[in-house]
């Protein structure tokens, strides 16, 4: 079964001839995440592809991510970062100039407030978007989820992906995570607003498989059906699991799933939205991975 795992942070490090940027938050400590450490990770757990999400803490450059993908066809893609407050409106244009950029990841420091998200901020934004057929991941999340429905009414042929569910990003032991979940369900009358199934381990101090959250799955699946999600692991940054156990949860503990549902959702969906080359050996479920058990690792 062909793998594309739909976000994970690649970055270099901070270091005094590439600083990060200093955007009002500490993320200091955090070890480089490229092909070096990555690959060998994808290949042990039978992951073929990667989308790579520029990390916010390592600036807007997305040259590095570009080059990685270009070293490494067929394994990474990228989906960019796009400054909107940057006077240069004419750069969207040329945003598939290069042969594995696959869309834009939309996410912003806080310093930035909100309101990029409402559909009458940056109009200009959201049509060159829909016109030029660039597929958009929104970090959003709490009460900014149900602006998405303005967007997606006023441009039905622009593909919206809702990063992590719309789930608050915050301690699950102090804070209700999935305070706003019931936000998700009004926007599946949209046909163009896609769910990434994300950073799910991060969303409760529970261990692997996270029994407590299935009922929930469930109802996100049963709302958007498996063509509309597509899963990540976001391991680059989830706490308390692996990459394995993060995989392992939907590959084989969701027993509402069936084979066919995991090939979408751990695949096709995001070739489908994301305009991924479509796999050389098709999307048939193969169990291939000789490590994979029943219980994560």
């Amino acid at each position: 079964m062909f793998i594309l795992d739909t976000q994970i942070h690649m970055f270099l490090p901070n270091t005094p001839d590439r600083p990060w940027p200093d955007i009002g938050e500490s993320y200091n400590g955090k070890p480089e995440s490229t092909p070096k450490q990555i690959l060998p990770r994808m290949d042990a757990l039978g992951i073929d592809a990667v989308a790579i999400v520029p990390a916010i803490w390592a600036g807007d450059d997305n040259t590095p991510a570009l080059g990685w993908a270009a070293e490494h066809p067929g394994r990474f893609g990228v989906m960019g970062r796009f400054n909107l407050w940057d006077p240069d409106r004419e750069r969207i244009e040329r945003w598939f100039d290069n042969p594995y950029m696959r869309g834009i990841r939309m996410s912003y420091p806080d310093f930035r407030g909100r309101d990029w998200i409402d559909v009458d901020t940056f109009p200009w934004f959201w049509e060159a978007a829909e016109r030029l057929g660039i597929p958009l991941m929104l970090l959003i999340y709490g009460p900014e989820v149900r602006k998405v429905a303005g967007i997606a009414e006023r441009h039905p042929d622009l593909k919206l992906i809702v990063d992590h569910m719309g789930l608050i990003i915050g301690d699950p032991d102090t804070q209700d995570l999935w305070a706003y979940i019931d936000d998700i369900f009004p926007l599946v009358k949209y046909p163009n607003v896609y769910m990434k199934f994300s950073a799910i381990p991060d969303y409760t101090s529970e261990p692997y498989p996270y029994p407590s959250l299935t009922p929930t799955l469930r109802r996100v699946y049963d709302a958007y059906g498996p063509q509309r999600l597509m899963w990540a692991s976001d391991t680059t940054r989830v706490r308390g699991a692996t990459w394995r156990e993060n995989l392992d949860h939907v590959r084989y503990t969701l027993d509402f799933l069936s084979e066919e549902d995991k090939v979408w959702i751990l695949g096709r969906t995001a070739v489908e939205v994301l305009n991924w080359p479509r796999p050389e050996g098709g999307f048939e479920w193969e169990r291939t991975d000789p490590g994979a058990t029943e219980t994560a690792r």
